[in-house]
């Protein structure tokens, strides 16, 4: 599932990012961001709508471990 501060992303958005902010930048959650930050929050949703949620582990890697 595709997820970003509450908006649920349908599968296989292909829109370029110029189509995404004019169609969500109006939504409450981008309105409520200061202006300075509100375009990489968008570029942040967008790559979530378009590529999936990235997936980050918390675990230290094998290298780390054999230290």
């Amino acid at each position: 599932m595709r997820k970003y501060k509450g908006i649920t992303f349908a599968e296989g958005i292909t829109m370029s990012f110029a189509d995404f902010k004019e169609q969500y930048s109006n939504l409450e959650i981008f309105k409520n961001i200061p202006e300075e930050n509100r375009e990489s929050e968008l570029k942040k949703a967008y790559k979530i709508a378009t590529y999936g949620n990235i997936k980050t582990s918390t675990k230290p890697s094998q290298e780390n471990r054999n230290e």
